[in-house]
């Protein structure tokens, strides 16, 4: 049996806000006027951060903050737009995207995904550091990863290395990544020790496609990891190859990284509710709330009208403990 076939069918724990989404688009000049989502949060006891991937009209994507003081309500950084694309010729001059943003020994440290043509779509990961987690440099010898695997090269024979949840565990980072617009899409995992050398744990996918192309569980990307107790969990967007079907799953890691041996399908969290994600939803990253029980589930959606936006949805932490 698959793992689909194996799932414990747990109910769906994930409760949606009804005030979704929780940040606007720009208006029609800006940099985050068609879209406004796929973002990591930040929470350091007084303020939340949240930095957010926004594309503008002429299909460039840019980096960039919002504040709040109770992470449901947010409000544009007065300088906003915090990472933007590369100069002229650079590995990342058409988009940068996809954020995941965390702060380590005093400073701030990004992971973020580029590509420097829309005709190429040669996807890689960069570094970027900050001191104060709104002025950002990127590292000189950016990309630091660029895929290898034949299950992510794409028709113009380029890899495609989207970079999504990152876990830190005993001076390891394990990064979670997955091609783009090659179909199957599929999660891999690589591992680093200071995030500029990386190395490939698996050959394989972690997360694999299963099923026919018309089925729920072809294609699985977007995945973030959150450790709870003695596990490691995995949230993941879920779909068919035409993103008709979508939902956010949970997985749960048999052993820890880098020798995992193996991965449980625990059943479907989330999916698509309402207007603004009618069509999909995706980029799950999960922050605890210190002084509660549950989880905040922030999430990406696309409308029907291929507009992206960002959501918030509560997971009350017993329901992983079951």
């Amino acid at each position: 049996m698959g793992l689909l076939e194996r799932q414990r069918r747990v109910a769906a724990v994930a409760t949606p806000l009804g005030v979704n989404p929780l940040l606007p688009r720009g208006n029609h000049n800006d940099w985050d006027s068609v879209y406004a989502t796929w973002a990591s949060v930040v929470h350091d006891g007084v303020y939340w951060r949240m930095f957010y991937s926004g594309k503008d009209k002429l299909g460039y994507r840019r980096i960039g903050l919002a504040f709040s003081q109770d992470g449901f309500n947010w409000t544009k950084h007065r300088t906003n737009l915090i990472l933007d694309v590369g100069s002229p010729g650079a590995w990342d001059v058409f988009y940068v995207y996809c954020p995941m943003v965390w702060k380590e020994k005093g400073s701030w440290k990004m992971l973020f995904t580029g590509c420097y043509s829309p005709r190429s779509m040669h996807f890689q990961v960069g570094l970027a550091q900050s001191q104060d987690g709104t002025s950002w440099t990127k590292f000189k010898g950016n990309p630091v990863l660029n895929s290898d695997h034949a299950w992510d090269l794409n028709r113009f024979q380029r890899h495609e290395t989207e970079g999504w949840g990152l876990l830190v565990n005993n001076s390891r980072y394990y990064l979670f990544y997955n091609p783009v617009t090659r179909k199957p899409r599929q999660v891999g995992v690589a591992m680093s020790y200071d995030l500029i050398s990386w190395e490939f744990l698996f050959p394989h996918a972690i997360l694999p496609s299963e099923g026919f192309p018309w089925e729920l569980g072809y294609m699985k990307y977007c995945a973030f990891p959150f450790e709870y107790g003695k596990y490691t969990y995995l949230f993941a967007s879920v779909s068919d190859v035409n993103y008709s079907k979508s939902k956010i799953g949970l997985w749960r890691l048999i052993g820890s990284l880098p020798s995992t041996k193996g991965i449980e399908f625990l059943g479907y969290v989330l999916g698509t509710s309402g207007e603004w994600c009618k069509r999909e939803v995706d980029t799950p990253f999960l922050v605890s709330d210190f002084s509660s029980d549950r989880l905040f589930c922030y999430y990406g959606g696309r409308s029907v009208r291929n507009e992206w936006t960002e959501g918030l949805a509560l997971i009350k932490t017993q329901e992983l403990a079951k």
